[in-house]
């Protein structure tokens, strides 16, 4: 493939093939819908055993420990993460319909591999992806299953949402923060597969910018909801660092850790400058620890027994 003079010619490539990377060159990510995955994924024979590992993974490693723990059927410690960081941070309740859009988020870039690979052809990435959100689960877990971590979320029901995250949501497994951890992941496996598998230029550039800019969003969107801590972002960041280290680097965390709150206007410039330097110590702090560790869960298990001693909750550890 070369461009030319605003032209895209193919090369190795059939009408076909063609037409469908035309067709959607120009679209947004937004606009691909998010329901298409649900017809294919589970009912097609190759892709049936990633979907139902994943399925599995999360049915037992997020909601099987949260709803054990909130019948009474498992007894976890539970550290409450808060930080009087997070008080320097607005509670805004619009920002919750950002924070819903998380599952969308990763399902319409599958869609759009579907439109512009043709459904064969776009399983093996799909499948890919589905191995690696699932790893993410999985290893997220691991610390969860060590200790619960929770933070004070505000008693608002302004909004019907607010009600089912409330009612859905038992709000025990904050750190590492799995929204973080998808979001990271997403853009950076798209980033990755956009090189790897030659995707036209203006493909790349709308792509990953769309990508970046709607990570970044949900980022911010967990803080202002108080979904999560300040403490539950550099886990997350860490975490990633170790498990997608191929995806994920150091570089990575630490340009999305400057980009948070960078576009706000409603938090004080010299309070996001506090916030951002405590995420960027702690995730330097757990990665600094995690050199000499060969498990990456060790460092986040340290500081959740330091924090939970340091804040005088003497049953968490």
């Amino acid at each position: 493939m070369k461009q030319t003079a605003g032209k895209i010619f193919y090369y190795g490539t059939t009408n076909n093939e063609k037409s469908r990377i035309a067709k959607v060159a120009g679209k947004s990510i937004l606009s691909f819908s998010p329901v298409l995955p649900y017809f294919v994924l589970p009912w097609h024979f190759s892709s049936m055993p990633a979907v139902y590992s994943f399925l599995s993974t999360v049915a037992s490693d997020f909601f099987g420990v949260q709803f054990l723990e909130k019948w009474g059927w498992k007894h976890i410690p539970v550290i409450n993460v808060q930080t009087p960081l997070d008080d320097k941070i607005p509670f805004v309740p619009s920002k919750v319909t950002i924070y819903l859009d998380f599952v969308n988020f990763w399902l319409r870039p599958l869609t759009m591999l579907m439109h512009r690979f043709g459904i064969r052809r776009s399983l093996p990435y799909c499948i890919d992806f589905l191995h690696l959100i699932r790893k993410a689960y999985y290893e997220a877990a691991r610390v969860y299953k060590f200790r619960l971590s929770t933070t004070s979320r505000p008693e608002y029901e302004g909004m019907p949402q607010f009600k089912n995250i409330h009612k859905l949501d038992p709000h025990f497994l904050c750190v590492p923060s799995l929204h973080i951890a998808i979001v990271v992941l997403c853009y950076t496996f798209y980033r990755q597969l956009f090189d790897s598998e030659h995707f036209t230029q203006e493909e790349k550039n709308r792509w990953n910018r769309e990508l970046y800019t709607e990570a970044v969003g949900i980022a911010e969107s967990v803080l202002y909801i108080k979904q999560h801590s300040v403490n539950c972002i550099p886990a997350a960041l860490y975490m990633m660092t170790r498990i997608t280290e191929k995806l994920f680097s150091t570089d990575d965390a630490v340009a999305f850790i400057n980009e948070l709150f960078s576009h706000s206007d409603d938090i004080k410039a010299e309070d996001r400058s506090e916030i951002i330097d405590y995420i960027q110590y702690m995730y330097e702090r757990l990665l600094l620890e995690g050199c000499h560790e060969t498990d990456w869960v060790v460092p986040v298990q340290h500081w959740l027994l330091e924090y939970a001693h340091k804040t005088g909750q003497t049953g968490a550890y």
